[in-house]
C-alpha cells in the first residue's frame, strides 16, 4: 500500500481485474518522459512501489539510461529489489541531438513516430515482461505523453498517468482551452514585445496588467494572475507549439485509468476537488522525496536516499563552501535540464542575484548558455564578480 487521497492507495487500484486473491504481486511498468526532473520523480515513485513489494520495470530511453549508469550508482541501488529491472527503448534521435532548448519539442515528435510502435511491440512480444516472465499488469506513464494511453487502451492494460507538476499547474494546463474560449488567451498583442525568455516569445506588460486575474480557471479566480502563467501561456499566438502540446496532452488525462500527482491534500485540496470532476481517480502521493526518505529511514537504509538520480555528472566541489554558510542563507538557482539562454539573459539574472546581496548557489549546465564562435560558456566577468 502507498499514500493516497484517503491516506492509502491499495494495490487493487492497479486494477483488481488483473489479479486473483493471493496471487503474486502486480508487475508495474513505469515510463517517464526522458527529462531529468521527470526521470528523478518517477524513480522515487518506483523505489516506493518496490519497497511496497510490487514488481517494477522501469523503461528509460537508451540515451538517458546510459547517462544514469555513467553518473550514478543506480544499478547497485535497485539491485536490492528482486522484482525490479531496467529496460530501455530508443527515442529515435541521434546520439548528438541536444534534447534541450529549441530542439526539445523534436523529442516529442520522435517519441510519437519512432518510440510508440516499438513500445507496442515490446509489450505485445513479452520483451517488457518481468524477470520471472510475468506480463505487465499496469502502466504508470508520464502524463505529458499520450501514446502509452493509446497503446494500453488498445491491448487492454490499464494506464495510470503521473504528472510531475503541482496540482495547481495541472489544473491551469487543463483549463487552457477554457481561457482561450473566455478570451483570456492569447494575451493581448498590444502588449507584446520582442523580449525573449527561455527562447520563447513572452509578454511584457505594465505591472497593473501583469496582476490582472485570470477568471476562467475554477477555484483559482481570486489569486491566479497573468504573471503566474508559464511563458508558453503568455505567447501572443495560439499556434505556439508548446501551448498547443501541453493543452492537448493535459486534456487527454481523463482517458487514463487514474492520475497520480506528486502533492498532498492539505496543500492543494481545493484545486484537487476540481481536478477530480474531470479525473475522479486522482491520487495524491507526495511529496515523494519526503515519503521515500521516511520509508528508507524506517528500514535503516538512509544512505540510499542520498544517492542522486542525475543524468549529469554531479559536481560536489561546492559542498565545503556550502557547509560553511549560515543556516538558510543560500539562494539556490537552477533552470533544469532543458532550458537554454543567451549570454545576455544569463548576465541579467546574474546581476539580479548579485544585487540581492545574498549568497547564492547556481547550477549552470555546460550547455545552458548558447554561445557564439569564440565565446565561452560562463563569462569571465561572472566568475570574477562572484568570488566573494
Amino acid at each position: 500500500m502507498i499514500p493516497s487521497r484517503s491516506g492509502v492507495l491499495a494495490i487493487s487500484t492497479l486494477d483488481r481485474a488483473h489479479m486473483e486473491p493471493e496471487s503474486i504481486a502486480p508487475h508495474v511498468l513505469i515510463f517517464p518522459l526522458p527529462a531529468q526532473g521527470h526521470v528523478n520523480s518517477m524513480l522515487n515513485l518506483a523505489q516506493l512501489l518496490s519497497l511496497a513489494g510490487l514488481n517494477i520495470t522501469f523503461l528509460n530511453t537508451d540515451h538517458n539510461h546510459n547517462r544514469l549508469v555513467l553518473h550514478t550508482n543506480i544499478l547497485h541501488r535497485f539491485a536490492c529489489f528482486p522484482g525490479f529491472q531496467f529496460k530501455t527503448i530508443p527515442d529515435g534521435l541521434p546520439a548528438d541531438h541536444p534534447r534541450a532548448g529549441d530542439h526539445f519539442m523534436e523529442l516529442f515528435d520522435s517519441l510519437k513516430l519512432v518510440t510508440k510502435p516499438i513500445f507496442r511491440e515490446m509489450l505485445c512480444s513479452g520483451q517488457l515482461n518481468s524477470a520471472t516472465g510475468q506480463s505487465v499488469t499496469c502502466i504508470i506513464a508520464d502524463g505529458i505523453l499520450s501514446f502509452p494511453v493509446d497503446v494500453g487502451n488498445e491491448i487492454g492494460i490499464p494506464v495510470i498517468l503521473f504528472r510531475t507538476i503541482s496540482a495547481c499547474s495541472f489544473w491551469v494546463y487543463y483549463c487552457i482551452q477554457d481561457m482561450i474560449e473566455a478570451g483570456e488567451l492569447p494575451i493581448r498583442e498590444t502588449f507584446v514585445s520582442n523580449f525573449l525568455l527561455m527562447r520563447s516569445v513572452v509578454i511584457t506588460l505594465e505591472n497593473e496588467d501583469m496582476d490582472c486575474f485570470i477568471r476562467s480557471v475554477p477555484g483559482m479566480e481570486n489569486f491566479l494572475r497573468i504573471r503566474d502563467l508559464p511563458s508558453f501561456c503568455q505567447a501572443s499566438n495560439l499556434t505556439n507549439p508548446n501551448l498547443q502540446y501541453v493543452k492537448n496532452m493535459t486534456r487527454q488525462s481523463p482517458r487514463a485509468h487514474a492520475l497520480i500527482l506528486n502533492t498532498f491534500e492539505d496543500l492543494e485540496g481545493l484545486v484537487l476537488s476540481y481536478i477530480r470532476t474531470k479525473c475522479p481517480k486522482t491520487y495524491t502521493i507526495g511529496p515523494l522525496h519526503a515519503i521515500l526518505k521516511s520509508k528508507l529511514e524506517s528500514k535503516m537504509t538512509l544512505l540510499q536516499s542520498r544517492s542522486p538520480n542525475s543524468l549529469f555528472e554531479v559536481d560536489k566541489s561546492c559542498m565545503v563552501w556550502l557547509d560553511a554558510q549560515p543556516l538558510k542563507s543560500i539562494i539556490y538557482v537552477s533552470f533544469g535540464s532543458i532550458t537554454v539562454m543567451t549570454k545576455e539573459e544569463l548576465m541579467e539574472f546574474w546581476y539580479g542575484l548579485v544585487n540581492s546581496k545574498k549568497r547564492f548557489l547556481w547550477a549552470i549546465r555546460h550547455d545552458l548558455v548558447t554561445q557564439k564562435d569564440g565565446e565561452g560558456q560562463i563569462p569571465l566577468e561572472l566568475i570574477e564578480g562572484t568570488k566573494d
